[in-house]
């Protein structure tokens, strides 16, 4: 998302301290929240009012979300548009399409390193502690 035309707006400001000054403008299809600093980049939040239904656009140097629990997004279709790299970290990650297939494609190498990389198959289940393991084969 680019950024909206950082100009000063009109109307009474609000101070928040630090230099920072929130105004809100009327727009001519909702309004727009704007954050202003002499020394920071502004940030804007803006509702457009569109027949679909209101649209929330936010400009910011970046965009952190913490939550003590679940973040949830709910939607027809998720898309994230990364000029640079995207990663995920996680304790464990699950991708699941109820309809459809998966697709990765990449115009380099496609790497999966694990412990086992199981396709199309579920991981052998554990032996029973009282059976011996399977014989080391011998180099001849």
């Amino acid at each position: 998302m680019v950024a909206f035309d950082c100009v000063e707006l009109p109307g009474v400001g609000v101070g928040l301290g630090r230099g920072w000054v929130a105004r809100v403008q009327p727009t001519d299809r909702g309004a727009l929240l704007r954050l202003q600093s002499p020394r920071q980049p502004a940030v804007d939040v803006e509702i457009v009012l569109t027949a679909a239904g209101p649209v929330i656009r936010a400009a910011a140097a970046a965009l952190e979300i913490t939550a003590a629990s679940d973040i949830v997004a709910r939607c027809d279709q998720f898309r994230v548009e990364a000029r640079g790299s995207f990663s995920v970290r996680a304790g464990e990650v699950a991708v699941t399409a109820r309809t459809g297939g998966v697709a990765i494609r990449a115009n380099d190498d496609v790497a999966l390193n694990g412990e086992q990389v199981l396709l199309n198959c579920d991981r052998d289940p554990p032996l029973p502690s009282w059976l011996p393991g399977p014989a080391a084969t011998e180099e001849r």
